[in-house]
């Protein structure tokens, strides 16, 4: 029965995928904005071994050396190069994101056995971000299933205590920092996370040291490149024209987000070296956000909970090829025009639009309310590798959330999902009405 059990799942998840890959094979367009960089990356190390992100018969800009970090790019060589069809990666996308849920399922119930199988499947199903990005050149899916693959091997250190798995470990934080530099500075948590795996492999601190070496070379590999010690120049890109500009939209509108956008800019362009630009827009992004720090930490984890809540109308625009996918969304004209002129937007969307969004939304309520129920009723007794877990949700939610869109909750979506349907799964009449359900 148990078995049973389990294939229904499986084959449940593996339908979804499968429609929603059928689906966009028929719509025929596998790229977003950010697929062009990752896709000229990997054509420019095939036909040059040139690490750039965008064409390089254009004008060079030295920010398109470090902007995309090399292994998606990599990832879509392999399997769009080399095997001749883009449509090879999605197919590897969409295996390895079934594999994602199947191994953090595994990782629950090797500590929780009941996880409720038909909340799970609603679960699931109302994230359709994690099906469309299976299906876009995008290194969301990819990203996604490292930090899976981080957190079996935090459970093989606890469990099995070998050197083996803590080198697999570091291994798989340099792959994710490779792929995304949001994970770059997990490197620092790293040193004392490894600390504390002294408890089970002696000397465990000295392989926090290989994420770091492999991050500093890289970093000085970018100098050599630009003439910038730096990460990525997507830090600063974001800092600019996310985190500082929509702040100040927020709170002091559009022309004057624009006008200090323009001045940062221009105070940049000012300078002669690339280094001297990029030091610049960081210094004085920063500085404005200083001065706003209270308004500013406030918007940030305001961006952060709506990550949660947002229902993906954004994916689903670009999934489905509609119209219009560039027009500011709902919350947008809730603040601009208030109730009536967000409900006449509302209107105006596609009837798919229309249909799937309020559910989205509110099952995205449920999801939430049931992760905080599962850490109030568990929180004396949870295993050392769900507070793993726990923390890269807060690390990626903490560096990824001002913009609080359902795309940037896809690296961790298994693992949340995971403790939500855990949470109903533990209450007592959810039990009693799906006793036959769980898995």
């Amino acid at each position: 029965m148990h078995q049973n059990r389990n294939h229904k799942l499986f084959i449940t998840i593996l339908i979804i995928h499968f429609l929603f890959f059928v689906i966009k094979i028929s719509l025929g367009h596998f790229f977003l904005k950010d697929s062009y960089e990752y896709y000229h990356l990997a054509k420019n190390i095939k036909d040059s071994f040139e690490f750039y992100s965008a064409n390089l018969n254009s004008n060079i800009l030295l920010e398109n050396y470090t902007k995309r970090p090399p292994i998606y790019s990599i990832f879509i060589l392999v399997g769009s190069f080399l095997l001749h069809s883009k449509v090879t990666v999605l197919i590897v996308q969409n295996i390895i994101s079934i594999a994602s849920i199947f191994i953090c399922l595994k990782l629950f119930k090797y500590y929780y056995k009941q996880i409720n199988q038909k909340i799970l499947i609603i679960f699931f199903l109302t994230s359709i971000s994690q099906f469309i990005y299976s299906n876009f050149l995008m290194s969301e899916i990819l990203f996604q299933f490292l930090i899976v693959l981080l957190c079996h091997f935090f459970h093989e250190i606890v469990t099995k205590k070998r050197w083996v798995q803590l080198l697999l470990f570091q291994i798989i934080i340099i792959l994710l920092f490779l792929t995304k530099p949001v994970f770059y500075l997990f490197i620092i948590p790293n040193v004392a996370l490894s600390i504390w795996f002294t408890k089970y492999i002696k000397k465990s601190y000295v392989f926090s040291l290989l994420p770091i070496i492999i991050c500093a070379l890289y970093m000085n590999w970018n100098y050599q490149r630009t003439g910038s010690y730096e990460f990525s120049s997507i830090q600063n890109i974001n800092l600019k024209n996310y985190n500082l500009y929509y702040f100040n939209v927020n709170k002091y509108g559009e022309e004057y987000a624009n006008m200090i956008d323009s001045k940062i800019t221009e105070l940049a362009n000012n300078k002669n070296t690339y280094s001297e630009k990029q030091n610049e827009i960081r210094k004085l992004s920063l500085n404005y956000i200083k001065k706003d720090w209270f308004s500013y930490s406030f918007f940030h984890l305001t961006g952060c909970f709506r990550m949660f809540l947002d229902p993906g109308r954004f994916d689903l625009y670009n999934f489905f090829e509609f119209s219009n996918t560039n027009e500011v969304g709902f919350l947008k004209h809730l603040n601009r025009n208030g109730v009536v002129g967000a409900f006449e937007y509302f209107k105006r969307q596609p009837f798919l639009i229309v249909l799937i969004i309020p559910i989205m939304l509110l099952f995205n309520i449920f999801k939430l309310a049931g992760f905080v129920i599962f850490w109030i009723n568990n929180y004396k007794t949870t295993p050392a590798l769900f507070w793993f877990m726990l923390f890269i949700i807060i690390y990626i939610v903490t560096l990824t959330g001002l913009i609080g869109s359902a795309r940037f909750l896809v690296p961790i979506l298994p693992i949340y999902l995971m403790f939500a349907a855990l949470g109903y799964s533990q209450l007592g009449f959810i039990k009693h009405q799906f006793l036959c359900t769980t898995t």
